[in-house]
């Protein structure tokens, strides 16, 4: 548990969120709290709105119905200016990690360094190494992502995401597009930073076995609502036909394999 905060204190919260896209109800009346120091998972089949519920937590969007607390102050009534001020205590894994191919990784990590903090560019080196090495990517700083794997990148987009040691890192899809074993690396690197950094991290993902391997808790979600948040322990137990469908895989049951609206939530989980 972080010592950066209190046990079991709130440090993102939504109280009856909902969100409208053309008319439509895409996030129907979502509460829910994350606890500091904790993984945090947002699973669920692709157009649930998961990836939509991590836009209104980052502050990329704003809720139509609701509010949304970030460490006690409600971001969605910050001005633009405010907002970044909260954005600075969270850093942001992407899922296709967005590098810049133009830059070299050790360029690429120093961007949120050079943007918002006043540090001296030899202090800025000094951390880019530290990050680097963090993730397992000593000596890379001269090469460029296209130089790279897939894996790397996603590595280089964390130690970027953690280099202003931010108290929230949020992490879209993390193993998406990785094999199985590289994708093993990066779920023990989100477990181990997350513990190594005394931060809280929210995951958005699809993949049972991240689930199982790094979540303290996880929100099962579908057609914008909150099915359950459970335990790993409690998902494998669990009766509830949705979450059974979900980690079972299978093509039967309440969730559906084709739904008449997943073209309009597929297009927001893009």
């Amino acid at each position: 548990m972080s010592n950066k905060c209190e046990q079991r204190e709130k440090i993102i919260s939504l109280r009856n969120v909902s969100k409208y896209f053309q008319g439509r109800k895409v996030i129907d009346n979502v509460s829910l709290d994350v606890f500091c120091g904790e993984t945090f998972l947002l699973m669920g089949c692709s157009g649930s709105g998961k990836s939509t519920l991590l836009r209104l937590m980052t502050g990329i969007i704003k809720p139509d119905e609701g509010n949304v607390y970030i460490k006690g102050k409600d971001i969605s009534a910050l001005s633009s200016q405010g907002l970044e001020e909260v954005r600075r205590s969270f850093g942001m894994l992407f899922q296709y990690s967005a590098l810049l191919d133009s830059l070299t990784v050790k360029e690429n990590v120093a961007l949120p360094l050079r943007e918002h903090s006043k540090l001296a560019e030899d202090i800025i080196n000094i951390i880019i190494k530290m990050k680097l090495a963090l993730v397992g990517l000593k000596g890379f700083e001269s090469y460029y992502p296209s130089q790279i794997s897939g894996g790397m990148r996603k590595r280089v987009g964390l130690a970027r995401a953690i280099a202003l040691d931010p108290d929230i890192v949020f992490y879209d899809e993390p193993t998406s597009g990785l094999d199985p074993v590289v994708g093993g690396v990066i779920d023990k690197l989100i477990k181990d930073l997350s513990a190594k950094l005394l931060i809280t991290s929210v995951v958005v993902t699809h993949d049972m076995k991240s689930v199982f391997a790094i979540s303290d808790r996880a929100a099962m979600v579908n057609k914008g609502r909150i099915v359950d948040i459970c335990t790993p322990q409690e998902l494998k137990n669990s009766s509830n036909p949705y979450i059974r469908q979900f980690v079972e895989g299978s093509p039967e049951g309440p969730i559906g394999s084709f739904r008449e609206d997943i073209d309009v939530h597929d297009m927001l989980e893009l």
